[in-house]
């Protein structure tokens, strides 16, 4: 694949955002007359989970075995 994606330096790039999220630097104010509106530019939740994902793909990469995140509930009948 022509475009292959460093996951390790992405994970480095999103740990960035998410500590300046978390410390308030990725805040931005808006002044419209006297009122005033605070927001972030991302959301926590969205940078946490693009985060994982890239820490779990690094670490496929590097050749380390990944824990998987979900697994199946085993199907069980009841005998009457």
């Amino acid at each position: 694949m022509a475009d292959e994606i460093d996951w390790c330096a992405r994970a480095a790039k999103l740990r960035r955002v998410e500590e300046a999220l978390l410390t308030g630097e990725m805040i931005t104010e808006a002044r419209f007359g006297s009122d005033m509106t605070r927001f972030a530019n991302a959301s926590l939740a969205e940078v946490t989970r693009a985060l994982n994902e890239a820490l779990r793909r690094c670490a496929q990469a590097r050749g380390e075995t990944v824990r998987r995140t979900r697994y199946a509930l085993p199907a069980r009948a009841r005998p009457y």
